[in-house]
């Protein structure tokens, strides 16, 4: 019996020993990525964001004129059903 325990025991650190070895290698190959990109220069940085700040400005005002103009459409749809209600209510008295 003792020797199954022993027997057993090997083959868990075996196990655990490939999994670290495999993770170790694997860590070790993603931590060194080479980029050929330089960062850009703090000068590109703030024009590029302005730029961008500005088209999502730009959409929010496009976005904030089409909603008052389906909004001007539904209430003048509204009060032209006002009327023909109210038209409909003078004819039948």
């Amino acid at each position: 019996m003792d020797r199954v325990h022993v027997f057993l025991i090997a083959i868990v650190f075996f196990i655990v020993a490939i999994n670290f070895f495999m993770l170790f290698f694997r860590l070790k190959k993603e931590g060194h990525h080479k980029t050929d990109r330089k960062a850009p220069g703090e000068a590109e940085a703030s024009k590029w964001r302005a730029k961008e700040i500005q088209r999502r400005l730009d959409r929010e005002q496009e976005d904030a004129v089409r909603r008052v103009e389906l909004r001007n459409k539904t209430l003048e749809l509204y009060e032209q059903v006002r009327k023909n209600a109210e038209n409909e209510e003078n004819s039948e008295l």
